[in-house]
């Protein structure tokens, strides 16, 4: 899989329908793996919905989607050492912040983990909880359904190696 590097962020397209604003984001982030005492255990965050998810984030001027999906992991988690594996794909999802409706798509990356990664979440980015969950508890914990699809990629491929 191969995703278009854009040297700069993205301009942010706003139009409007029936009197509502209308603004496209970027983000790039990573589900991430470990393998500890023979088994995976994948990382999740609580988000400030308290859904079980993935960090992420929006891309800065200069950065390569990988380069965000590693700092954004890094500013959300404090986890560092991170391998990265693959492309994983992309999803989006639609949602309103005041009277604009944001049409977001984001790019997730696959990273493994030394067996050792302890998250130190700083607080500051709106996480307050963290926690590695075996294989067959990542499916049944996801928070939200559009993520499914790449955490069953991701579920693939570390059950391969």
């Amino acid at each position: 899989m191969n995703f278009s590097e854009p040297q700069q962020a993205p301009r942010k397209r706003r139009r409007r329908i029936k009197g509502r604003r209308f603004k496209t984001e970027l983000s790039a982030g990573g589900i991430i793996y470990r393998k500890r005492n023979g088994e995976v255990e994948f990382f999740f965050i609580r988000d400030p919905f308290g859904k079980w998810t993935f960090p992420k984030g929006h891309k800065e001027l200069g950065e390569t989607l990988a380069e965000t999906a590693i700092r954004e992991i890094r500013e959300e988690t404090g986890l560092t050492g991170l391998r990265f594996i693959t492309p994983l794909g992309r999803t989006g999802f639609r949602f309103k912040r005041g009277k604009t409706v944001i049409d977001k798509t984001v790019i997730l990356f696959l990273f493994e983990a030394p067996a050792e990664a302890q998250e130190k979440l700083p607080g500051t980015e709106g996480i307050i909880h963290a926690e590695w969950f075996s294989a067959s508890k990542a499916v049944q914990i996801s928070g939200y359904r559009n993520l499914d699809r790449l955490l069953g990629k991701a579920l693939e491929l570390t059950s391969r190696n």
